[in-house]
């Protein structure tokens, strides 16, 4: 299941806990938010109440299980603290674009918060 990050405050995945045993990825496509000839040219995992796995990779082109494609793909795979209720992931990006100036932009960070299932 997708959800569409507004750039003001953490996105809350309300309908897809995490296991607090597991380990799991999160996913975050920029191919509709990044503009004409800008490109990522740093990026990093973040996980409070977790911890990172493996940092931000880039995967590409993918589709989720409802057939969505997404451009532009990042993966973070991350694990949750011991008793921790939520876990918030984020991915931090900066970016840089063609021509006379640089109009990039730094240290941009997209958040997810998950609620940890209860057993």
């Amino acid at each position: 299941m997708s959800y569409v990050h507004n750039n003001k405050k953490p996105v809350v995945l309300k309908n897809d806990p995490v296991d607090p045993d597991g380990t799991d990825w999160m996913y975050f496509s920029y191919g509709d938010w990044l503009r004409t000839s800008e490109t990522i040219v740093a990026h990093e995992g973040i996980v409070l109440n977790g911890m990172v796995v493996t940092d931000s990779t880039y995967l590409g082109a993918m589709t989720d299980s409802e057939g969505t494609e997404f451009t532009e793909v990042y993966g973070v795979q991350f694990t949750v603290d011991s008793g921790a209720s939520t876990v918030t992931v984020t991915h931090r990006v900066s970016t840089e674009t063609a021509g006379a100036v640089n109009l990039g932009r730094l240290n941009i960070d997209h958040s997810a918060t998950l609620d940890v299932k209860t057993l």
